[in-house]
C-alpha cells in the first residue's frame, strides 16, 4: 500500500528560539513515523535566519526528510509576510497530498489557501494552547469558532482542557463536533545521558559555582510564562538560600525587559539569561530543579523535558501543566501569578533533595509510560487512515 502523504505545517524549523515546543513535537513525531505508512512533509511558514533553522533543516533533510521554509518572518508588515509565505511554499510542496495537517495558529489559515492547489483530500489542525490566538482574540471567535468547526474534518487537542474548549463551542455542539485528545510527546532517549563531568562542565561553562542549586526554567521570554512571577520568587529565595541560582533559558520578546526587572530587584548576579540554546538535553541534567511559572499552557514540552532529564519539578496549577505533574507526588504545584506561593514550594523542595529525587524518579517513570513519541506516533498513523477511509 501506498504512504499517505501528509503535510505538516509549521511555524519554522527555528527549534530552541525562537519557535519552541509546538515545532520541536511535530518534528519529532514526523521522525518518528513508519514511512511505509505515513510520506511526512514538513512546512515552516517563515525563515528566521537562525543557526538553529539551518542545523535543523540539514538534519531532516539528511534522514530523507522534505523540508520547505516560506517566505522571511517580517513583523513590519505582517499581511504581506503571510501571502508572501504562502506563495513561496506553493512553489515548492509536492502535488498531490492526502492530509494537510496544521500545528499552528496561522498554519491553520495557510491550509486553507492550500488545499485545492495541493489536492489534499482532508484538512486536520492540532490546537496546542488553552488560549489560542491569545495576542488577537478576535480571530478566535472568528476562525477557532467559527470557521473550523465547518472546514477541518478532525480538530485534535494536546490536553484535556484544549478538547473541553473545542467541543465547548457553539458551532462544534451543533454540529456534533468533538475534538481529539492527541498529547504532545518526547523521544525520552534523548535524555538518558547523564553524567558527572559533564555537569560540572555546563556548570563551568555557565559560570556557576559546582556546590551551586541552580534553578532553571525553558521557554520562550512571552507573557504567557510568567516570568516576572519567578524573578520576584527569586528574590524571596535568593534572600534565604547563598547558594541559590537561577538559569533562564530560551529567547522572546520580554527579554529585556526581564533583565531590567532582575536588575531592579537586585538579583541579576544570580539570574542568568542563557538566550536561546539548541542543548536542552545536556543542560537540564546539569540543573537541581525545573521552575515553570506560565499563566496558561496547552501540554508543555518543557516540563515533559524535565521530566524526561529526572530533574524535580515545581509549576503552576494551570490546565495542561496539571495533566503532567501530580502535586507532592511527581512535583509541586503553586497557584500561577503568586510569586510568594512560588518561593515557598521553591525553598520547600530546596529543603529536601531525598524527596525531590524520589519525586523525579516517579515523574519519568510516569512521563514515560504516556507521553512517549512512539506511542504518539502510532495514534497518529490510525487516526490517518481513518481519516482517509472517511474521505
Amino acid at each position: 500500500m501506498k504512504p499517505l502523504r501528509v503535510l505538516y505545517l509549521i511555524n519554522g524549523f527555528a527549534v530552541g528560539g525562537p519557535v519552541g515546543g509546538a515545532e520541536r513535537f511535530t518534528l519529532s513525531l514526523a521522525r518518528a513515523l513508519d514511512r511505509d505508512q505515513v510520506e511526512p512533509v514538513l512546512a515552516g511558514l517563515w525563515q528566521w535566519d537562525s543557526p538553529f533553522e539551518a542545523d535543523w533543516l540539514a538534519r531532516l533533510r539528511g534522514e530523507g526528510l522534505a523540508a520547505f521554509v516560506g517566505a522571511p518572518k517580517d513583523d513590519s508588515a505582517p499581511l504581506r509576510n503571510i501571502l508572501d509565505s504562502i506563495r513561496a511554499l506553493r512553489a515548492q510542496l509536492p502535488a498531490p497530498v492526502d492530509i494537510i495537517h496544521s500545528q499552528c495558529d496561522f498554519g491553520d489559515l495557510v491550509a486553507l489557501t492550500l488545499r485545492r492547489g495541493l489536492a489534499a483530500r482532508a484538512l486536520l489542525r492540532t490546537a496546542h494552547n488553552e488560549r489560542e490566538w491569545a495576542k488577537r482574540p478576535w480571530r478566535r471567535v472568528v476562525f477557532t469558532n467559527g470557521l473550523y468547526p465547518f472546514v477541518y474534518r478532525a480538530e485534535l487537542g494536546v490536553s484535556q482542557k484544549v478538547v473541553s474548549n473545542l467541543d465547548a463551542r457553539p458551532l462544534a455542539r451543533l454540529l456534533g463536533r468533538r475534538g481529539i485528545l492527541a498529547y504532545n510527546a518526547l523521544d525520552f532517549g534523548r535524555f538518558d545521558h547523564r553524567d558527572a563531568t559533564d555537569r560540572a562542565e555546563v556548570r563551568r561553562g555557565l559560570g556557576i559555582p559546582p556546590d551551586a542549586y541552580v534553578a532553571c526554567t525553558v521557554g520562550r521570554l512571552a507573557p504567557q510564562k510568567g516570568l516576572d512571577a519567578l524573578l520576584r520568587a527569586a528574590e524571596r529565595v535568593l534572600a534565604q538560600r547563598a547558594d541559590a541560582w537561577f538559569v533562564i533559558v530560551g529567547s522572546g520578546e520580554l527579554a529585556d525587559a526581564l533583565r531590567a526587572l532582575a536588575a531592579e530587584l537586585g538579583i541579576a548576579e544570580r539570574v542568568l539569561f542563557t538566550g536561546a540554546r539548541q542543548d536542552v538535553e545536556r543542560l537540564l541534567p546539569a540543573f537541581d530543579l525545573f521552575v515553570s511559572s506560565s499563566l496558561w499552557e496547552g501540554l508543555p514540552t518543557a516540563i515533559l523535558e524535565a521530566m524526561a532529564a529526572r530533574v524535580p519539578v515545581v509549576a503552576t496549577r494551570v490546565s495542561g501543566t496539571v495533566e503532567l505533574v501530580e502535586d507532592r507526588e511527581t512535583g509541586l504545584l503553586a497557584p500561577p501569578g503568586d510569586a510568594a506561593a512560588l518561593a515557598e514550594v521553591i525553598l520547600w523542595i530546596m529543603a529536601r533533595p531525598e524527596t525531590a529525587a524520589e519525586m523525579a524518579g516517579r515523574a519519568r517513570q510516569r512521563a514515560a509510560a504516556q507521553f512517549d513519541i512512539s506511542a504518539i506516533a502510532r495514534q497518529h498513523e490510525a487516526l490517518y487512515r481513518n481519516l482517509m477511509r472517511n474521505a
